[in-house]
C-alpha cells in the first residue's frame, strides 16, 4: 500500500535500505545478499540509484519519500497495489512525475492499482474503471470514459460539474449543492444522497436504489439515473 502522506508514513529512524527492505524480512522471503540485491533494484525501477540506500527519510524531498514509498509497496512483487491519495500532498510538478512513474510501473511489472482520491483530473488519468462513492456507498461504477462522458448519478454530474476548465473561453454550467455532508454515523433514509439532491423526489427518501445497469459495465445507483 502506498499512504497519502509521504512525510509520515516513512519511520525516520530508519534508513531507505531498511525501510524497503523491511516487508522481505517480515516475509521471510530474503535476507543478506539476495534482499540487498531485491532492493537496489527497485530503488531504481523509481528512480532512486543506490547511493540513496544509506540516507535517511529527512533528508529526501516529498516526491522522493513516496517515490521510496511506492519502492517498499511493489519489493514483494504483488499483482496489487493499493494508493490512498498518493500525490495529494505533493506539488503538481512533482504530482505528474509520480503519477508518469506509477504508470509506468503498471506497464512493466503489470500491475493493477486500487486507486482512491478525491482529483478527477488524477483519477482520469490514472483509471480505466472508476467507482464513485458517497458516505461509504458506491453510488456509480463504469468505464472511466464513459463515466466522465456520461454520468449517471446527480452526485457524479455535480463532481464533474466543479472540475476546473483550462480554457477561459468556455464557461461550463456549475451544479451547486445544498446543504452539508451527512454524517457517516447517520446516514439519511433511503438514498443516501437524496437531501442534497436536486433531482430528488418522495421515493428517493423512503428506498435505497440499488445499483443498475446504464450501460454496457456502467452501473447507477439512482432511482432516476435514466433521466441525468
Amino acid at each position: 500500500m502506498v499512504f497519502q502522506d509521504p512525510y509520515s508514513s516513512l519511520n525516520p529512524r530508519m534508513t531507505l535500505a531498511k525501510i524497503v527492505g523491511e516487508p522481505l524480512t517480515t516475509h521471510k522471503i530474503a535476507e543478506g545478499g539476495e534482499k540487498e540485491r531485491l532492493v537496489v533494484e527497485v530503488m531504481e525501477q523509481v528512480g532512486l540509484p543506490r547511493h540513496f540506500l544509506d540516507r535517511y527519510p529527512h533528508e529526501l524531498s516529498g516526491g522522493q519519500r513516496q517515490r521510496v514509498a511506492i519502492a517498499r509497496a511493489i519489493v514483494l512483487k504483488p499483482k496489487l497495489v493499493v494508493t490512498d491519495e498518493p500525490v495529494s500532498a505533493l506539488d503538481v510538478s512533482v504530482q505528474a512525475q509520480i503519477l508518469n512513474l506509477m504508470r509506468e510501473l503498471q506497464r512493466n511489472l503489470e500491475l493493477a492499482y486500487l486507486f482512491i482520491s478525491h482529483d478527477l483530473t488524477v483519477v482520469k488519468y490514472m483509471s480505466e474503471k472508476i467507482a464513485v462513492m458517497y458516505l461509504g456507498r458506491i453510488i456509480e461504477e463504469g468505464p472511466s470514459e464513459e463515466v466522465f462522458q456520461h454520468p449517471k448519478h446527480p452526485y457524479t454530474k455535480s463532481l464533474l460539474s466543479s472540475v476546473p476548465i483550462p480554457d477561459p473561453s468556455l464557461k461550463m454550467k456549475r451544479i451547486i449543492l445544498k446543504g452539508d455532508v451527512p454524517s457517516p454515523i447517520n446516514i439519511p433514509t433511503g438514498c443516501p444522497f437524496h437531501p442534497r439532491c436536486y433531482m430528488a423526489q418522495e421515493i428517493c427518501g423512503k428506498e435505497v436504489p440499488h445499483l443498475e445497469k446504464v450501460a454496457p459495465l456502467h452501473h447507477s445507483s439512482c432511482h432516476f439515473s435514466r433521466d441525468v
